[in-house]
């Protein structure tokens, strides 16, 4: 063991080792001298801020800027690291609550609708017109006149016609005329022929006032220029224009044939305003002008069920009615 520190000891000390051996040495002494005056040196504190600082003083601390608080604590203080302040105009308690609008008063929203009057009181404005001057007085409006209401204009249909029983044809003999009777200015409700009805005449169409209108009180067979309503097919009744004529051949009980023979001749109308005269002319219309019975001509058109005839043919009506309105 001996042998071994005395070899260490020798190689040492030789000549070549002594440059190591000397940085060796100065790198202890450094560490020991470092160890010595560190410990010292960390035992004394950093002298605070004074807490007087004037506004805008700026200590810099490592990397980041600190802004020391003005001295008026009224004022607002900085909140970015820079150390511009964010805000403007004077601060405010932030516990304190914020003012609420005011609800318009009932008041001055009535004051807006009333003008006042020199007795102190006050009325109410009128929309349509002004009531108040600049004197405070009111000035007297013009009542609006009453609007009379519309004239009705009647309107009256006068129907002529002609109707009768044409001849049989008798083989080798000419043929004989027509025995047509006239009826002039045909009441409503007109049976032809008043003995034996086959037709009831039930007024002129109202959507064109030309057409007289005539309701089939049985089965026929029609010739002719007239129309069939509702239907070719369902003829209730038959249109006649002035100038037209039809032909109605009618089974009789006995088996026997009578043509019948139907011409109208004209439609006019005359016009009045008056309401007496409208009612004087219904009047005359269901009166038999001419020897017929009205009475059993609604009660064939009842009968036959066409009542619903009469809301579109009549001898009497207003323009209004006659024109839809």
């Amino acid at each position: 063991m001996n042998d071994f520190f005395t070899s260490l000891k020798s190689d040492l000390l030789d000549r070549r080792f002594l440059p190591v051996l000397a940085v060796l040495g100065v790198a202890l002494i450094a560490a020991v001298a470092y160890a010595v005056l560190g410990s010292g040196g960390s035992s004394t504190s950093p002298t605070p801020a004074p807490s007087s600082a004037s506004s805008g003083t700026t200590v810099t601390k490592g990397s980041v800027a600190i802004t020391a608080a003005p001295a008026n604590t009224g004022q607002a203080v900085a909140e970015t690291t820079s150390g511009v302040s964010k805000h403007s105009g004077p601060s405010r308690d932030p516990f304190t609550p914020l003012p609420e609008p005011k609800a318009k008063s009932a008041s001055s929203s009535s004051a807006k609708s009333v003008s006042s009057s020199p007795g102190g009181g006050s009325s109410p404005s009128s929309g349509s017109s002004k009531s108040t001057s600049s004197s405070g007085g009111t000035t007297p409006t013009t009542p609006l006149k009453p609007v009379a209401p519309a004239k009705k204009i009647y309107v009256h249909f006068h129907v002529t016609a002609q109707f009768g029983v044409v001849p049989a044809p008798v083989a080798g003999a000419p043929a004989q005329p027509a025995q047509l009777k006239t009826y002039t200015d045909m009441p409503l409700n007109e049976p032809l022929p008043a003995h034996e009805p086959q037709l009831v005449y039930v007024g002129v169409q109202l959507s064109n006032g030309k057409d007289a209108a005539f309701a089939l009180t049985g089965a026929a067979i029609l010739h002719g220029s007239a129309t069939c309503k509702p239907s070719p097919t369902q003829c209730q009744a038959i249109l006649l224009a002035p100038g037209q004529s039809e032909t109605l051949e009618v089974l009789g009980a006995t088996g026997q044939t009578t043509i019948y023979e139907l011409k109208l001749l004209s439609v006019t109308k005359t016009v009045s305003e008056s309401a007496s005269t409208a009612r004087a002319h219904g009047a005359r219309a269901h009166t038999a002008g001419t020897g017929g019975n009205p009475k059993l001509g609604r009660a064939l058109v009842e009968r036959a069920g066409l009542s619903g005839l009469y809301r579109r043919y009549s001898t009497t009506v207003t323009d209004s009615e006659r024109s839809g309105k």
